[in-house]
């Protein structure tokens, strides 16, 4: 592992399903292992279309270059505002792992979002672009997304940026900090 390589960790804050409204997206830039440099903040639309955008301009920030890894809290921000993964990866060449606890219940997913939303193809399509796969965390299994990297490398990456428990520091920082952003304190796991 380089000795200065930045990650950027991804979450958004709490939001009100399915209502009208905005969402703050986090990003907290962290250097390897866990020396936080700087916090970015975006306001993402609650179902909206525009949490890449809002990613892509964390990148133009003067923390962009630096940036060598993200790491993600889901692909869905702001209940179904879906991240085009390969739009990132394609315009920004840093790799991408999307990181979730569980296997995500695809299904379930697609049933709502037919329920909810007009272009829920393309929403669906954005979700499964990348097959999710099961990768060890120290003693924990996660589920991961990855866009530019390979598993091996993807795993490694994941298990140097976690300081204790399942989830890389940039992750669980940007998920104390979006969680207190609404709550006025943290709350929960990411």
């Amino acid at each position: 592992m380089k000795k200065y390589i930045r990650a950027l960790g991804i979450d958004d804050s709490y939001f009100v399903p399915h209502v009208p409204g905005s969402s703050n997206l986090v990003g907290i830039v962290m250097r390897y292992p866990n020396y936080i440099e700087g916090m970015l903040l975006r306001k993402i639309e609650v179902d909206g279309m525009d949490v890449t955008d809002a990613l892509i301009d964390m990148l133009l920030s003067k923390y962009g270059r630096q940036i060598k890894i993200i790491f993600t809290q889901g692909i869905t921000f702001g209940g179904f505002n879906v991240l085009d993964l390969e739009r990132v990866w394609k315009e920004y060449n840093i790799p991408i792992i999307v990181i979730s606890r569980k296997m995500p219940d695809l299904r379930t997913i697609e049933d709502a979002l037919k329920k909810h939303f007009d272009d829920w193809e393309h929403r669906m399509k954005l979700i499964k672009k990348y097959e999710i796969e099961k990768v060890k965390n120290g003693k924990y299994e996660i589920y991961v997304q990855i866009v530019g990297i390979e598993k091996e490398e993807a795993e490694r990456m994941i298990n140097a940026f976690t300081v204790r428990g399942a989830i890389p520091e940039p992750l669980r920082v940007a998920h104390l900090i979006a969680s207190a952003l609404h709550f006025g304190e943290s709350r929960g796991k990411p």
